[in-house]
């Protein structure tokens, strides 16, 4: 009776053990971060980058920050530039990239809106500044949009295929509305 009973232990032990879900797999993406305040401090020389954010994911070398993305650029300590967008991809030399993006540069008070949705990706070069497929630009002496726009961080040299901008004759459209910026 005894040797029965120890026999259907066994015999219910190996039923539940070969009956039991298979475990399940390790989940293979990188890093998940949540509120993240990232920094990055390209080769440039004096020059740093600082995000706050939901959420920064590592993907194949690849940080993705993203959600509630606002990032500033310093230059020696002061501010530069203020962008947002939806996210942003850091991919190896420090270049980003966002499927759109919003940036305020508070030398000239520029106001850009870098691309939109489904208009294809912004790219910003650390030694070179913004490239995109379409802008929107408002300034106290300057307004308007254009194709192709590329663009150094201080808006001192600007390509742009089809623009169509206005210069107010003999003034201004406003006032410096970017927070903190000087025309």
């Amino acid at each position: 009776m005894v040797r029965l009973l120890l026999l259907l232990v066994v015999v219910f032990a190996m039923v539940f053990w070969f009956l039991r879900p298979p475990p399940r797999p390790l989940p293979t993406e990188g890093v998940r971060l949540k509120g993240v305040e990232f920094y990055l401090f390209p080769e440039e020389e004096g020059v740093e980058w600082r995000f706050t954010a939901q959420e920064m994911v590592e993907e194949g070398g690849v940080f993705r920050i993203q959600g509630g993305l606002k990032g500033e650029r310093y230059v020696e300590d002061r501010l530069d530039l203020r962008l947002f967008a939806p996210e942003v991809a850091v991919e190896p030399g420090d270049n980003l990239r966002a499927p759109f993006a919003r940036v305020e540069i508070l030398k000239g008070c520029f106001r850009l809106q870098l691309s939109a949705p489904g208009r294809g990706e912004v790219l910003i070069r650390q030694k070179e500044g913004f490239f995109a497929p379409w802008v929107r630009i408002e300034a106290p002496n300057l307004r308007g949009e254009a194709q192709g726009f590329r663009s150094d961080f201080g808006m001192e040299r600007i390509e742009a295929e089809s623009p169509r901008f206005e210069f107010p004759a003999g003034g201004t459209f406003g006032p410096c509305t970017v927070e903190g910026g000087s025309s």
